[in-house]
């Protein structure tokens, strides 16, 4: 098991966690739709806000295909599709959260629009031109070498195709020492600079490529992210020990702080 998937089994944010979080509310599986998942599967900072932004950026509309890399718990893959009327895939490297994904949106009858495959974003076994936009969020600082991944990206995607994503980005002062702390406790293998990105995607082909920093609106959600794992202490614990649960808010804690003090942005 590679540190990316090792990182991702043992996440406060799981398919478990999500349904006992409705089942406290009342909300018993056969009763859960889309908006009740909404409100817990989004494991990205911003929210449905930030795939919003992303979606009216890409000119994301119904009908399209999106490849949504590294979808996680699917949150993002149900949201374009209910909200947007988009016919999505997810792709994600770990077994366990393509299968809670599934089980998700098998739950809530949208599996003819959404489904999800076992993927290495780096090495897409996906057809070329078969996608109108992929989406990302705060996932490529898990893949050490980009080159494969926008390659890739610019392979599956149609003519006149777009890609979005959100991502952490290395300014000069980030350390040696922090980039090992967040690759232990992130699996963040290589966190990369704006103008790092910039070469890789327009090597890839890209053209039109525009960034924007969102770290000062950023830094208030990532508090209150940091406060909401805190709250997650015993399902946390129950399901990965204590030594799991004080690592993930330690490393959370670090990630602030260097946030905080500008050697890393968002």
């Amino acid at each position: 098991m590679n540190a990316v998937t090792r990182f991702y089994e043992n996440h406060p944010i799981n398919e478990q966690q999500i349904l006992d979080k409705l089942a406290a509310e009342g909300i018993p599986p056969e009763k859960i739709t889309p908006q009740d998942l909404s409100r817990f599967d989004q494991d990205h900072y911003g929210g449905l806000d930030a795939t919003d932004r992303l979606a009216e950026t890409l000119d994301i509309a119904p009908g399209m295909t999106v490849l949504d890399v590294c979808s996680g718990m699917g949150g993002t893959s149900r949201y374009l599709a209910y909200r947007y009327g988009a016919n999505v895939v997810g792709m994600d490297l770990t077994e366990s959260r393509v299968e809670g994904a599934r089980s998700l949106t098998e739950i809530v009858g949208m599996q003819d629009s959404v489904r999800y495959v076992v993927g290495d974003a780096s090495d897409m076994q996906l057809d070329p031109d078969s996608f109108d936009r992929l989406v990302s969020q705060e996932a490529f600082l898990h893949i050490p070498n980009r080159e494969p991944l926008f390659a890739c990206s610019y392979r599956v995607l149609k003519r006149g195709g777009g890609i979005g994503f959100t991502d952490w980005i290395a300014k000069d002062g980030l350390s040696v020492n922090a980039r090992q702390r967040f690759a232990d406790g992130f699996a963040a293998r290589d966190i990369a600079s704006l103008e790092q990105y910039r070469n890789l995607v327009t090597k890839a082909g890209f053209v039109d490529v525009a960034a924007t920093d969102l770290s000062v609106e950023w830094r208030e959600i990532l508090g209150q992210r940091l406060e909401m794992y805190r709250s997650l202490e015993a399902e946390t614990i129950a399901q990965f020990g204590q030594e799991r649960f004080n690592g993930f808010v330690d490393s959370y804690v670090f990630f602030i702080e260097q946030i905080d003090a500008g050697t890393l942005v968002t």
